[in-house]
């Protein structure tokens, strides 16, 4: 899995279908395959490019979640989902505790 920088992260997803599980994944901003999605949030939208820019991580961080929590609450995106495809955000992954991230991302902060 290569990394995707925060600043560059497209969250991608399509609406939920009958007896099948959305589909999430993490792109980066330019990547080819945006249009098999039916949701494109993140690094194409204007506040999330100015918030890059300012270098204001903790704003993108905020700004991340609550992508998320639409992505899961309103449109049906099973959070397990979400969480595996989002680790590929180092930033993603800083916010989260030791016992929460799997064992290859362990040693990150040591």
């Amino acid at each position: 899995m290569n990394d995707i920088s925060i600043k560059h992260a497209l969250l991608l997803w399509n609406r939920p279908m009958p007896g099948k599980a959305s589909e999430f994944a993490v792109r980066p901003i330019g990547h080819d395959d945006y249009d098999r999605f039916d949701f494109k949030v993140g690094a194409c939208f204007r506040e999330w490019k100015e918030l890059a820019k300012a270098d204001d991580i903790i704003g993108l961080k905020l700004q991340l979640m609550i992508e998320v929590w639409h992505a899961v609450t309103f449109h049906g995106v099973a959070v397990g989902n979400v969480h595996k495809a989002l680790l590929c955000i180092p930033e993603y992954r800083d916010m989260l505790a030791d016992d929460c991230l799997p064992r290859e991302f362990r040693g990150e902060r040591e």
